[in-house]
């Protein structure tokens, strides 16, 4: 007797006719279905039902992915249900891990566009400093598996001794994913540092009390430690001869040229943006200022008689030439020196720029302002600034051949003990 289908009875869908059989949605076991559309293009289809909920998710289309494949991947999903888990959000993370990047490269690529928005270049080598060397524990991580106790132990834990350093790195990587977050790379900012850092590293330092933390040498021990130093020929003491002089940077002092100076008139001339020309491995660079302004600084006659003296000997368009005569003197150079000549390891080439300031704080009666003009420090907000076009050249001359004259004095003579009074303003010397 012949067994008659029934009328409403769809095709089972096996290897050999899945791609025949007409339009409709056909079961295929382990919660797979083929969808034919009138069109005839038809796709693989897993439906499922996870704490109530009905979904469905493609697995392709049944021209690229084979029947058996399909049944594998149909089967691979229902033990992901059976494991408590949602098929579709595994599927999603790990085409998300797949697709993230790589900390290194992701970073570099930020770090390139980022950088063209800083002016100096001393800025851009810290960044550089920052991302390439700082960070490099997480290059090789992907940007969605970086946890806290990556950053804080890879990261942070290494310069927690530095604490500004810490701090500019920690706000470096905050950004970083920030913007991983918009790319849809990750969900959550693991550098933040209310909700992350802080409870696991504590409270960082306030920048206020860092600001500017650099060893100065006492001022009542400059005129003697200049003495020192107009005995020794090499060109390092003259640079930080006219580094006392002239309270400039360090970076300034490096790229001092002798096409900047007028020996004539007693005047160095630096432009703001300056030209970004500082030797190779330096830090600080170029021959501009740190804040872009234009700067002038009057000579004092001690430092012309020291510049006139280099000027008849010079072998380069730089001041202070490096071994190679084509580029600066070197930082380290100068420090080194400086710790050499002071006797003090703790001293620092920029901590004479404070001893300036404590001098002219503590035994003068100099405007504030035009003190701070001496060390190129232009105060007011942007509106004040905006209205400061004069340099104060004279007033800033005063100033600082004052502090020439200061730094360069004789040690004072011994008086005969003879002469001498003594305390009650009386002669000690033999009653007649």
């Amino acid at each position: 007797m012949k067994i008659r289908a029934k009328r409403n009875a769809k095709a089972a869908i096996n290897a050999k006719n899945y791609l025949t059989v007409g339009p409709g949605d056909y079961p295929c076991g382990d919660n797979l279905y083929l969808i034919v559309v009138p069109s005839g293009a038809r796709r693989w289809l897993f439906r499922y039902q996870r704490k109530g909920i009905k979904d469905s998710m493609g697995l392709g289309s049944a021209k690229d992915v084979t029947f058996g494949d399909a049944k594998k991947k149909a089967l691979d999903h229902r033990r992901t249900l059976a494991h408590g888990s949602d098929p579709k959000q595994v599927r999603d993370e790990a085409r998300r891990a797949e697709a993230c990047p790589l900390f290194g490269p992701y970073a570099t690529h930020w770090r390139e566009i980022y950088e063209k928005s800083l002016t100096h270049k001393s800025s851009r080598s810290k960044l550089r400093r920052q991302i390439d060397l700082y960070c490099k524990p997480l290059h090789k991580m992907r940007v969605d598996e970086i946890t806290t106790d990556h950053i804080v132990k890879l990261v942070l834990d290494p310069i927690r001794h530095k604490a500004e350093t810490t701090r500019d790195v920690r706000q470096r990587l905050q950004k970083i994913f920030k913007i991983a977050i918009a790319d849809g790379l990750r969900k959550d900012n693991p550098a933040d540092y209310e909700t992350r850092i802080e409870p696991k590293m504590g409270k960082a330092p306030k920048r206020g009390q860092l600001r500017g933390h650099h060893k100065a040498m006492s001022y009542q021990d400059v005129p003697a430690f200049m003495r020192k130093l107009s005995r020794i020929g090499d060109q390092s003491a003259r640079a930080i001869e006219i580094t006392v002089l002239t309270v400039a940077r360090t970076h300034e002092i490096q790229n001092m040229r002798w096409s900047q100076l007028d020996l004539h008139h007693g005047q160095w001339d630096i432009t703001g943006a300056g030209l970004e020309t500082a030797a190779p491995g330096e830090m600080e660079g170029g021959t501009g200022t740190k804040n872009n302004y234009d700067k002038r600084t009057p000579l004092q006659r001690q430092a012309l008689a020291i510049l006139r003296e280099m000027y008849e000997k010079r072998v380069s368009a730089f001041v202070f030439c490096g071994r190679g005569l084509d580029g600066p003197i070197s930082n380290n150079t100068m420090l080194k020196a400086l710790k050499e000549i002071s006797g003090d390891p703790t001293l620092t080439v920029h901590g004479l720029r404070g001893t300036f300031r404590t001098w002219a704080q503590e035994e003068t009666e100099f405007e504030e302002e035009i003190v701070e003009h001496c060390m190129h420090h232009i105060t007011g907000d942007a509106a004040e600034k905006a209205y400061k076009h004069g340099h104060a050249l004279r007033k800033r001359r005063v100033v600082l051949q004052a502090w020439a004259d200061f730094a360069t004095r004789s040690p004072p003579r011994a008086t005969p003990r003879s002469r001498r009074p003594d305390h009650l303003g009386l002669s000690t010397g033999r009653r007649q």
